[in-house]
């Protein structure tokens, strides 16, 4: 394919890119009215639409359980780091015992 400056280029790159199903699971910014291009995906991509329910989800285990939700939450928080370790794994090309996900608690 050869690289063309044109905007019908450009239209007809966006209907094949087969990810762009993609595009309606983000929340895009709005200025005076209008959605923007946002280029920011190195510091604080867009956020997923499905964000906001896993972490009222989280939130709401927190408020009902306290401490308790580590043990007892429908996704209880205490393994996090287990559960994550394979799927992280396969991202950076590792093995899952060469992987440590960390948190925050001190």
């Amino acid at each position: 394919m050869n690289f063309e400056n044109t905007r019908e280029f450009a239209q007809q790159l966006d209907a094949n890119d087969a990810l762009s199903s993609y595009r309606s699971e983000f929340y895009f910014p709005q200025v005076n009215g209008k959605q923007v291009i946002y280029f920011t995906g190195n510091s604080l991509g867009l956020q997923s639409a499905r964000a906001k329910r896993y972490v009222d989800e989280v939130m709401a285990d927190w408020a009902k359980l306290a401490v308790e939700g580590h043990f007892y939450a429908d996704k209880p928080w205490w393994d996090y780091h287990e559960r994550f370790s394979v799927p992280l794994s396969k991202i950076v090309g590792a093995l899952p015992d060469e992987v440590a996900v960390m948190n925050t608690l001190t």
